[in-house]
Formats: structure tokens, C-alpha cells, sequence
């Protein structure tokens, strides 16, 4: 590796690896495993706040020498005509020819601090989450993974990384998204990697999707080629969005992944739990609102409430 990406500085070490009863080093402290069992890995969460305090004692890494020119975007593949926001190719041929992304972020080398988190900013650096950042600790945005409390103060407006969403989704289901939803789930495209088996395709889109965010539901349609990821956060699934666009599972794929929005759920079932997301954050919203509100004004507005739900009671 070039001697620029460490200019002035060693390598920064990988934060400690957090021991789980499956990693390879607890069991060699323990005893060895027995014949035919499952030898996992240390498990290692960057999107937790313990490793995020960890390796922000550190600068973050430049992910790409800016000596080397200019670095590609990731791609759709498609043309985004903005007057009439619609998509020049359909996107299935888009999925079909996805183009594999220059650079990956390797978040246990990658986190560090930067300009932004010394200055409080609440915008994450896009390139940092696609893996060519040339600016490093230098950055004026943040270079480490979202979290659950990064998600509470995220805008309806903007995604993470300080772009505006839309009213309506793009024909391809690429871009931000619409702010008239808070969707979670994307859709994944992972092509030739259906031969791997369900059980190691599973295994695999948990590993690569995992590295992001804490993943609620994965379902898998083999006979398309297709999954959809389910995050428990809004901002790790934006944050996961750019990161694994044009990625492999495995190296030596042919097919790059395609990562886009997923639509809504037609189950009843989801549809249910939809609505019951959002009553939550409309309730949330409201405790909040009620919080600020001064102790008197607050005693007020209770007791006019339980005036009008004792008319409400008499009328009935």
C-alpha cells in the first residue's frame, strides 16, 4: 500500500475484537472444538456506539490517493432526466449490465475521526460510505457508521448524507427515495451468486449486509435472483445503500450487486406493521413535543384532555 495513506502517522490499528462464545480465539482460550462443530468468527460491530468511541480515538483513513486522479461514481446505469424525472433505460436491463464499484469501505480500518466529527456534524461523507474518500481525517463529514441515535435526530427531508429526498421515488428505485415514506428495506439483485445454495447465499447477504446496520429480515426469492434486506434503521439502511452498490459477495463473481429501494410490502401482514411503525412515530413525536412544553402549560393541556374524553363519555 502507498506510503500517502499513512503520511505522518502509522497504520491505525483495527479496534479490539469483541469474543463471542463462537469466535475461534474464545475457544482456543477455552478448549478446542469438538469434531463437525461450527468454528465462527470474532464478531466485530462498527456500527455499535462501544467501537464507534473506540476508533474514533483515531484518524480516519484516506480511502483513495487523490495523486491517482479523479474517481468514478458509483452508477445506476440508467439516465435520470430531472424535468421529467424518469429513467432513460428500464431498469432491468440496468440490473442486468450493474458496473462493480471502484472502492468498498472496510469499516474496521476506515472509522476514524475527521474535521466533521470534531465539529459536531451530523452529515456522514458519501464517498467515505463507498470506500474512495481522499480526504480522510481532513473531511468535513462524518466517517463512521450510523446509529440508532444518529437515526432519531435523522430529517424527513434529507437522507445521512445531507441530500434532499423527493416526493415521488425514481422510476428505478435508485437515488434517496421519497420523503412520503421512511422505508427500510432494500432490494438486492445478486445474479450469479443464486448457484451458491439458499443456505450460503443467506449466509453470505447476512455477513455482507450485516457489516452496516442490525438487519431485522432477510428474504430471499431464488427463482429471480433477487432479496430484500430489512433494516432495524432508516439510516443504516441508507448508509448500506451506497456502500454495497456495484459490490461482489465473493470474490471472483461475475455479477455485481444491485442495491435499490424496495417497494412496499403487499402482505396484509407488513402492511399492518407499517402502520403500526408509523403510529409510533407519530406518538413519539408527540411525547417529545409535550416534554418541551412548560410544567404549567403541561398540567393544562392534560387536564383539558381528560375534560374532553369525559364529554366524549356523557355524549355517548
Amino acid at each position: 500500500m502507498d506510503d500517502y495513506f499513512f503520511r505522518d502517522s502509522s497504520p491505525p490499528p483495527p479496534p479490539p475484537q469483541r469474543l463471542t462464545e463462537s469466535s475461534e480465539t474464545f475457544r482456543a482460550q477455552k478448549e478446542p472444538p469438538a469434531e463437525g462443530e461450527f468454528e465462527g468468527k470474532a464478531e466485530q460491530l462498527m456500527w455499535t456506539t462501544d467501537e464507534i468511541q473506540a476508533a474514533l480515538l483515531r484518524r480516519a483513513r484516506v480511502q483513495s490517493d487523490p495523486k491517482s486522479g479523479s474517481i468514478p461514481e458509483h452508477t445506476y446505469e440508467s439516465v435520470y432526466n430531472i424535468w421529467h424525472g424518469k429513467s432513460s433505460r428500464h431498469h432491468l436491463a440496468a440490473i442486468r449490465s450493474q458496473k462493480q464499484a471502484v472502492g468498498r469501505c472496510i469499516p474496521s480500518i476506515d472509522t476514524g475521526y475527521s474535521r466533521g466529527s470534531l465539529a459536531k456534524q451530523a452529515i456522514f461523507c458519501l464517498h467515505f460510505a463507498r470506500g474512495v474518500c481522499t480526504r480522510g481525517h481532513e473531511c468535513m463529514y462524518l466517517h463512521r457508521l450510523p446509529t440508532g441515535t444518529d437515526d432519531a435526530h435523522c430529517a424527513l427531508l434529507y437522507d445521512i448524507f445531507g441530500r434532499e429526498k423527493h416526493r415521488n421515488e425514481r422510476e428505478d428505485n435508485g437515488g434517496t427515495g421519497s420523503y412520503m415514506r421512511s422505508c427500510r428495506t432494500l432490494f438486492v439483485y445478486y445474479g450469479a451468486a443464486s448457484t451458491l445454495g439458499g443456505q450460503r447465499l443467506r449466509q453470505l447477504l447476512a455477513t455482507s449486509f450485516g457489516e452496516w446496520g442490525a438487519i431485522e429480515d432477510i428474504h430471499i426469492v431464488p427463482s429471480k435472483c433477487i432479496s430484500f434486506v430489512r433494516y432495524k434503521f432508516r439510516a443504516s439502511a441508507e448508509f448500506a445503500k451506497e456502500a454495497m452498490m456495484g459490490q461482489k459477495m465473493e470474490d471472483g463473481m461475475e455479477d455485481s450487486l444491485v442495491v435499490r429501494w424496495a417497494n412496499d410490502d403487499p402482505n396484509m401482514r407488513a402492511q399492518e406493521r407499517v402502520k403500526r411503525e408509523r403510529e409510533d412515530v407519530v406518538l413519539d413525536g408527540i411525547r417529545r413535543a409535550e416534554q418541551r412544553i412548560p410544567p404549567g402549560q403541561r398540567v393544562a393541556l392534560r387536564l383539558v384532555r381528560s375534560f374532553e374524553r369525559s364529554l366524549e363519555t356523557s355524549e355517548g
